[in-house]
């Protein structure tokens, strides 16, 4: 490498939206990739279960890729690899828990993966690269931002962080090792825009546990938490109260068991002798004895806390005197299904406590202060806010402001759009394809856009089919169509309606040779596009039209 290195940035996801965090840092043409995360769909994506970065460009951007290194646990940033990292093949590296997370998710494909550590504050080459992960505290263990080395200076990505000065584990954020990294030179600071909207500073997660405490302490019957699956220092205050209060601990969810039994052989949660209970033996535990951790803060209507709320949990209800305590946040979208919930719960008798009313969740993100201390210990000649929607990117970029980065070492550049850093300074570089794939279902089938267009259609303006049988020897239709309408008013689509169709359509296919009507698939496609132009035409509408053409 050479200082008339050019620095490129390539944001796949995670910039200019939340979820789907994955960036590629490039020095020339060697690269390595940084989280590769999932989102979550929006109602308008019908039926998408999960958004995964399309990497497609990574042939068309001529890069050598060295590796992927992951700055912590969180879905929206390793989520994307069970799907991704078959196809990418290359090795992982990340911290204890991380690692943990990530083996879980791959186990359930049988795809191991070339997983590596990534010791903190020893720095390791990664092909050209020299890269040093910097502990930062989150609301998941093991969080670290990354620092690479380049000719013209570190970069420092920052992931997901906040200042969290009473950490429970004792982990703080190594704010003198940025000191230090500001000292010998900043190039470029990526970093975490969440909260950039909000004042002051997040406050400490070890806050959370005499709340909790005495919210269980005042319940008579069976206590329920949510939250997070992945926050283990909130699962740990959550049975330490529970501990303090003489209950035991049952755990419903799959992903929380999997989480838990991760972090505690790693010796990261200490779980007192005989707390905890299985979940199918509670019945033998008196409801002022027990404590329920569960799935589902956010309303899914799988998950664990929806089917004790409808009554669908064996063996388990809610009723008069039960305390149902939500210690999260609802992530922006979910408040109507949080709702449902929260009336279901209320149906049965139990009570709800959240932190709107009171002090239980806080978030895992820096606020401003925290924001602008990060400016003040990396001093970057470079600024470029990344992780979170374009608003929140301003508002970071008005945080740099005031604490003295001049607007134009600022960048804003979301995804898809490269950033160049080289002698001359920054700027935007070229565009290049970086949108989602949307998976379904848990054969993680990818779903085209095709697919996605028609579903909209289905949910918008119904369907309509037309059945056509022909005689294959002799090139002849055997009776009328059949015509059917599925999700359009029945003023809309009267019987009448459909008659004078069926009418028009075979009408239409008398005309038609015998070669035409032996040829099924310019038949069906036909057919489909008649069928299309009726609609149009009669209907004012465009539902989604199929053709069934049956050869006998």
């Amino acid at each position: 490498m050479t200082k008339q290195a050019t620095i490129r940035c390539f944001p796949f996801g995670g910039v200019g939206e939340f979820g789907k965090n994955m960036m590629v840092y490039a020095i020339d043409n060697d690269a390595i990739i940084v989280d590769c995360g999932l989102g979550f769909p929006n109602p308008w994506h019908h039926g998408i279960d999960l958004l995964i970065p399309d990497i497609s460009a990574l042939e068309e951007l001529n890069l050598t890729l060295h590796a992927i290194v992951l700055t912590h646990g969180h879905e929206d940033h390793l989520g994307g690899l069970p799907f991704l990292l078959p196809q990418l093949k290359l090795p992982v590296y990340g911290t204890p828990i991380t690692l943990g997370l990530l083996a879980g998710k791959l186990e359930e494909l049988s795809y191991k993966g070339d997983l590596r550590p990534l010791p903190e504050l020893e720095p390791i080459a990664i092909g050209p690269f020299q890269i040093e992960a910097i502990p930062v505290t989150h609301s998941i263990m093991d969080a670290v931002s990354i620092a690479i080395r380049t000719p013209l200076g570190h970069i420092i990505h920052t992931g997901d962080f906040k200042l969290d000065m009473a950490p429970l584990d004792g982990r703080m954020t190594a704010l003198h090792r940025f000191a230090s990294l500001g000292d010998e030179g900043v190039l470029l600071l990526a970093s975490d825009s969440t909260n950039a909207t909000r004042g002051g500073s997040t406050a400490s997660e070890s806050s959370i546990g005499p709340n909790l405490t005495q919210e269980i302490s005042g319940c008579r019957g069976k206590v329920v938490v949510t939250t997070f699956a992945s926050n283990m220092f909130r699962i740990q205050q959550i049975i330490d109260a529970a501990h303090a209060c003489g209950r035991r601990v049952a755990v419903a969810g799959r992903s929380l068991e999997r989480n838990i039994a991760i972090a505690t052989r790693l010796g990261r949660l200490t779980l007192p002798a005989g707390i905890m209970i299985d979940i199918k033996k509670t019945q033998s535990v008196a409801d002022h004895e027990l404590l329920i951790i569960a799935t589902g803060s956010q309303g899914e209507v799988r998950a664990a806390l929806a089917r004790l709320a409808q009554n669908h949990f064996p063996n388990i209800r809610l009723g008069d005197g039960d305390l149902v305590i939500f210690s999260s946040s609802a992530i922006p979208g979910n408040e109507r299904s949080i709702a449902g919930l929260f009336n279901h719960i209320c149906r049965r008798g139990a009570r709800i406590r959240h932190a709107g009313q009171t002090h239980l969740h806080v978030s895992g993100h820096a606020q401003g202060h925290e924001l602008k201390t990060m400016m003040h210990l990396t001093r970057p000649r470079y600024f470029y806010p990344v992780h979170g929607e374009y608003r929140f990117l301003l508002e970071h970029k008005l945080l740099a402001r005031q604490v003295g980065i001049d607007d134009g070492n600022i960048i804003i550049a979301e995804n898809g759009q490269s950033v160049e850093i080289d002698d001359r300074g920054i700027r935007h570089g070229k565009p290049f394809q970086a949108g989602a794939i949307f998976v379904d279902g848990q054969a993680r089938d990818e779903v085209d856009t095709m697919v996605l267009r028609d579903r909209r259609t289905l949910a918008e303006d119904g369907l309509i089919t037309a059945s056509v049988i022909i005689n294959g020897n002799e090139g002849a239709v055997i009776g009328q169509p059949e015509l059917a309408a599925r999700g359009l008013l029945h003023q809309e689509v009267s019987e009448s309606l459909l008659d004078d169709a069926r009418q028009q359509l075979s009408a239409y296919l008398r005309k038609m040779e015998r070669e035409q009507l032996t040829d099924q698939e310019f038949l069906q496609e036909d057919v489909r596009i008649w069928l299309r132009r009726w609609c149009k035409r009669t209907l004012k509408k465009r539902p989604l039209a199929v053709a069934v053409i049956i050869e006998i």
